[in-house]
């Protein structure tokens, strides 16, 4: 209450504050969406004096507590108005958000594949890299789309989205309904005759429920393990556990010990279970204990079913008589309803408006392949002469540096054969003059220093220009050292495997395939071989870690590698510390990069 009126004081104010007023609404509609949509209906007289923005967000909001409230809707005009304007301005969570009602829509006015074709767009607007991704939403769509699937009998399907919808609905810590996903993955499997499996998932679920302290729902659950005991005469002794426990615990049993209308079918199962056991009356009494008054023969149909085995078993031929007609028109009528059901179903899944979409979705995709051709050859032309050009510059850089290189080595072997010839004429100088220095003492010493002082100022000259040299020398080794470096990463880089890598990366839901992990570290082994040595020498280094090293050499964002790895994000930084510490000694995932290409000679591209 204290919600509703902190809501009512803003609604009075000023248009800069709606936005905030429309804020605390989306908050209130979560528990209380009859609430919100009270609110929503005062704030109506005010709605055209808006801008555009805060109108489609009005109009969003309304749809979800619409929704929320099991408000069915009847025309899809204002979902697609807002639809259309959040594809274009909207966030990620808005964009999902409207697909996903514009598909709750088409699923009330009986467009079932139109509201399947709505929440695979809501699904595929998603951003799951995003912290703040609406995970609760994107698993709503799975749910709804399995609704879907489960009435036309497409169970495959329904499983398969319900294993989304369960995992989605985990990621949004809503436990209960991840749980329940999987409980309706369970009924499907024993539609398909799967009895096996549905156990071991039951099994799952009821431990599941019971730790979370969802206690009822535990025991809701059972009675579907006791559809598929009661099958087996080997299990009875199981069916009578889980009924026992289910007729303490349920709580839904009333004070004359009986049960609402919609929990009646357990009375057949405990009907069948005394009739599997040959305790005949218990099996009557039960079998007669499901009826409801004025109930179609359909609705009728465990009723006729279990008596017809009681008399049987009797031999009572009056009354197996009697229940077998009563079952026949109930089960011809179960029939006819379900066909009907069935048809109903069909009917809308296969109508007018299906034909003309998909021709339009195939023009339309005829267009963008066209497009897409013509964008693929330029590009594969641009790409070549990009590459050719760079080879031919790559060619005269390297000519370049060994033309230099060369003329370097020849100039220093050149200054020290010179040098070698003046210390040998020195020396025979030298001697002469030594050999004289008797004779003209004074003359020969002056002559000695011009010739010593001429020497020196020489072999300085000639020895700093081999220092300049012998600089130069060590600083086009370096160039070429790098030159050889950066061709080793660039062709790396362009090998197949990392360009569908880099590919996938823009691709959100995309997936690595266990040849592409063995293609890259083949490449890794082929360009970087000491990256590879070095993760194996670590101790216990399991292959999850080296592949996440792998992608960190090429960069890959640490959302797409949560998603090929199947890791939460938290977890992929956890990692990075971890091999940065043991490879490096620091304990930050942040520099594990810096650290790889440094240490490994990896030039960045």
């Amino acid at each position: 209450m204290s919600a509703s009126c902190a809501v009512c004081l803003n609604i009075g104010c000023t248009d800069g504050r709606v936005e905030t007023a429309l804020s605390q609404i989306d908050t209130l509609m979560e528990a209380h969406p009859d609430s919100a949509l009270l609110l929503l209906d005062s704030l109506k007289g005010e709605k055209s004096n808006w801008p555009k923005s805060l109108r489609m967000r009005f109009d969003l909001l309304e749809a979800k507590a619409q929704n929320k409230a099991f408000v069915d809707f009847t025309s899809d005009s204002i979902a697609k108005d807002f639809t259309d304007y959040y594809d274009s301005h909207g966030s990620a969570n808005e964009r999902m958000m409207a697909h996903y009602l514009l598909g709750c829509v088409y699923r009330d006015i009986g467009e079932a594949p139109h509201a399947v074709d709505c929440y695979l767009n809501a699904i595929s607007r998603a951003d799951t890299t995003a912290q703040n991704c609406d995970f609760y939403t994107l698993s709503c769509a799975y749910a709804q789309m399995a609704d879907i699937y489960h009435l036309q009998l497409l169970l495959s399907n329904e499983i398969s989205a319900r294993i989304k919808a369960s995992y989605y609905a985990s990621c949004a810590h809503n436990i209960y309904y991840s749980i329940y996903n999987k409980e309706r993955i369970a009924g499907a499997y024993i539609l398909m005759n799967r009895k096996d499996s549905a156990e071991l998932i039951l099994k799952n679920v009821i431990d599941l429920y019971r730790q979370n302290h969802y206690f009822s729902r535990a025991l809701q659950a059972s009675v579907k393990l006791i559809h598929i005991y009661l099958e087996d005469s080997c299990r009875l002794s199981d069916v009578k556990k889980l009924m026992d426990k289910y007729e303490n615990e349920s709580g839904f049993f009333n004070n004359n010990n009986k049960l609402p209308n919609s929990k009646r079918q357990y009375h057949y199962y405990k009907g069948m279970y005394y009739d599997s056991k040959n305790v005949l009356d218990s099996a009557e009494y039960y079998y007669r204990k499901i009826g409801i008054d004025n109930n179609s023969y359909s609705a009728q149909d465990p009723t006729y079913r279990g008596l017809l085995s009681v008399f049987s078993k009797r031999h009572q031929t009056d009354s197996i008589a009697k229940y077998a007609q009563l079952y026949c028109l109930a089960n011809d009528s179960s029939i006819a309803k379900k066909d009907q059901d069935l048809t109903a179903q069909m009917a809308a899944s296969y109508n007018y408006y299906r034909y003309k979409k998909e021709a339009f979705d195939n023009e339309k995709k005829a267009h963008r392949t066209q497009l897409i051709l013509i964008a693929v050859l330029i590009s594969i032309v641009l790409m070549s002469l990009l590459v050719y050009v760079k080879w031919r510059s790559n060619i005269k850089e390297k000519e370049r540096l060994r033309i230099d290189f060369t003329h370097a080595i020849e100039e220093y072997e050149k200054n020290l054969r010179t040098l070698q010839f003046m210390d040998t004429a020195y020396q025979e100088v030298i001697s002469a003059i030594k050999e004289k220095l008797n004779k003209s003492e004074s003359e020969n010493r002056v002559k000695l220093e011009t010739i010593t002082f001429e020497y020196e100022r020489k072999k300085a000259e000639l020895e700093e220009e081999n220092r300049r040299l012998s600089e130069s020398i060590r600083s086009m080794e370096q160039e070429k050292v790098i030159s050889d470096r950066l061709k080793t990463t660039y062709d790396f880089m362009s090998t197949e495997v990392v360009k569908h890598i880099k590919e996938l990366e823009q691709k959100p839901l995309s997936m690595l395939k266990e040849d592409d992990w063995s293609q890259l570290n083949a490449e890794m082994a082929f360009y970087f071989p000491n990256i590879l040595y070095d993760l194996n020498a670590l101790s216990k280094i399991s292959d999850q870690k080296i592949r996440v090293c792998l992608l960190v050499v090429l960069k890959i964002q640490d959302g797409c590698i949560a998603n090929w790895l199947e890791l939460k994000p938290n977890r992929i930084s956890n990692i990075k510390s971890e091999l940065n510490y043991d490879l490096f000694g620091e304990s930050s995932a942040r520099s594990l990069y810096n650290n790889l290409r440094q240490k490994y000679n990896i030039i960045s591209t």
